[in-house]
């Protein structure tokens, strides 16, 4: 994969101006999201507006708008932004849809989910985590719900969803999701499987004779941790 460099800014804004922040989201979508196909409108706009360097410490905030992931807490990352950007087009969002976003961090994909009009429940294991993301998505996405809890519960009082986005990578699709997703209802996320590399996927729900299934689609390699409560299951041979 193609590696695009982001210019760093500084981040003594009171010499800058907002102006800055400015032109390094147009950067990013220019430099890394356009070139690297994608087109949905509606993604592109939300990730031009979103204040994604306040979704990281304000140590990294010089790199928020860069090509890579950044570190937020041991095992989790703010996601690079083309990786987010991969992600939330695979899901087809459509306004007014109800999603469900699994390691929600620090706000920035429920956000993005958000300004593409749809109602978002952020769910968040780690309490320091939820209390940035929430203030981030108090100032800019106000139609996301947040709550702290296991990730791999899910959040059934809000469900079901059309759509249930893990912002990182799980082992296996949790059992809760057949439950609380509608039918027709889309799965998004990275699923890595043992020994492999990390793939981006998406899974609708289908009606069968045999009962509901997942029809799953697999679209690129990508790296991101796994979330936590969502690792494979160690396997034991005798």
């Amino acid at each position: 994969m193609t590696v695009h460099a982001a210019a760093e800014v500084p981040t003594d804004m009171s010499q800058t101006g907002h102006d800055m922040w400015a032109e390094a989201r147009n950067l990013m979508v220019d430099d890394q999201l356009r070139p690297s196909e994608i087109s949905n409108p509606g993604i592109l706009k939300a990730m031009r507006a979103l204040p994604r360097e306040e979704c990281v410490q304000p140590a990294q905030r010089a790199a928020a708008y860069a090509d890579v992931s950044l570190p937020l807490a041991p095992g989790r990352v703010l996601a690079q932004p083309l990786l987010t950007a991969r992600l939330a087009q695979a899901a087809n969002p459509l306004p007014g849809e109800h999603a469900l976003v699994v390691g929600a961090a620090t706000g920035y994909s429920a956000g993005v989910l958000a300004r593409l009009g749809l109602v978002v429940s952020a769910l968040e294991c780690d309490e320091q985590l939820a209390a940035m993301g929430q203030a981030f998505c108090k100032a800019n996405a106000l139609a996301v719900q947040w709550s702290v809890g296991p990730l791999n519960t899910g959040l059934p009082a809000n469900g079901p969803y059309d759509l249930i986005y893990f912002d990182g990578c799980v082992g296996a699709v949790p059992d809760f999701c057949q439950k609380q997703l509608k039918p027709g209802g889309r799965l998004v996320g990275l699923i890595q499987k043992t020994g492999d590399i990390p793939e981006i996927f998406r899974a609708t729900l289908t009606a069968t004779q045999e009962g509901a299934r997942y029809a799953f689609a697999y679209l690129s390699k990508a790296q991101s941790p796994l979330l936590p409560g969502l690792c494979p299951q160690p396997q034991f041979s005798l």
